[in-house]
Parts: C-alpha cells; sequence; structure tokens
C-alpha cells in the first residue's frame, strides 16, 4: 500500500482543495488518491473538522488552525503511518512516503521544518506546526487533503 503524507502536496501533500495551481488529481497516481479520499473521511469524522476549514487552511494567506484541524494534520499524518508512539513526526517515515519525484523538495522542506518546529507536548499542535512551516516554505507545492 502506498504511504502518503496530508500534507502536504510535495505533494506531499499536503494533502488538499487548493488554491494554487497545482491540481493532485494530476500528479497523483489514482490508487494513492482513493487512498487520501479514505484516509480524508476517516479524520473528517474523529476530529470534527470540516472540507471548509481546509480549504481556508489551503489558501496562499496565513491561516491560524482550530484546534480540529490541528488533530486533522495529526490524524492524517498517523494514518500515513509516519508518526512514533508519543505523536512525533519520523522524519524518515515522512521522506519514504512521499512519491519520489517531490525527493528533492521533500528535503528541503524537512530539513527546514524540522528545526523550526514549535516544541509542544501535543501531538495535534506539532502536526500543524509541521503543515504551517510546510506551507511557508513550499508554497506553491503545498495541498492538505
Amino acid at each position: 500500500m502506498l504511504k502518503m503524507l496530508p500534507l502536504f502536496l510535495l505533494v506531499l501533500t499536503s494533502l488538499t482543495v487548493l488554491a494554487v495551481a497545482v491540481q493532485p488529481s494530476t500528479m497523483l497516481p489514482s490508487e494513492l488518491l482513493e487512498q487520501m479520499s479514505w484516509f480524508h473521511s476517516v479524520c473528517l469524522r474523529e476530529t470534527g473538522t470540516s472540507d471548509d476549514q481546509i480549504a481556508q487552511f489551503n489558501q496562499p494567506e496565513p491561516v491560524e488552525a482550530s484546534r480540529e484541524l490541528q488533530c486533522y494534520m495529526h490524524c492524517m499524518f498517523r494514518m500515513h503511518n509516519v508518526t512514533r508512539p508519543d505523536g512525533e513526526i519520523d522524519l524518515i517515515d515522512v521522506y519514504h512516503a512521499i512519491p519520489k519525484q517531490f525527493n528533492s523538495i521533500a528535503l528541503k522542506v524537512l530539513f527546514n521544518c524540522h528545526k523550526t518546529v514549535a516544541a509542544s507536548e501535543d501531538p495535534c499542535e506539532r502536526a500543524y506546526s509541521h503543515h504551517k512551516c510546510w506551507k511557508e516554505i513550499e508554497p506553491q507545492h503545498y495541498y492538505l487533503f
């Protein structure tokens, strides 16, 4: 099974309804898009966030994420098996989850964001911090599904 992050369309993706010129449906394999759709449904139900909140976060301007949206981001990481038991993001797993054509972008983002992600005991806040950084570093490749 393909692994992918929410996130963040490095696609990686982030995984998402974009305000940028990139359409995930043209860049990702159909089986990955189906998987992302299923993860999206599960995480929406689990966190109580909405498609509107996700779409708003995907807009180019900075947006503070609600608690529900932050936990949605963490849920998507979890669904992609890129978190450790303590909720910390495993950067090696993230890198391997990203489609190969995005490796150079992924390395740039992972390197830059790893040192700037806010320290927090809360896995939802940490997931949001990663997404926020990824969106700032590579906005043209960020898409939260």
